[in-house]
């Protein structure tokens, strides 16, 4: 199996794992949605943290079942996300 790259998008309505050949061929990708944000006032949006580290584990669980070798043989990852967080 060719080594493969693991990329994590977290965004503000769902949080998508994927999982690539080197040469840039898709081979899986699992997507966790969200509940809604909450914006206690104009301007601000939160979201508990425990949100985005479930959907982590579990698009990254999901992606190791369905892809173990594609899994096993990651050569590195990558995560886009965009926000700021105080933990």
């Amino acid at each position: 199996m060719q080594k493969t790259l693991l990329s994590i998008d977290c965004g503000t309505q769902s949080l998508r794992a994927i999982i690539f050949l080197l040469k840039g061929e898709l081979l899986g990708i699992e997507r966790i949605t969200f509940k809604p944000y909450v914006s206690p006032k104009p301007g601000w949006a939160e979201q508990d943290k425990e949100v985005y580290r479930e959907a982590l584990k579990s698009s990254c669980k999901k992606l190791k079942k369905d892809y173990p070798e594609a899994f096993a043989n990651q050569a590195g990852a990558g995560v886009t996300t965009l926000r700021d967080s105080d933990d």
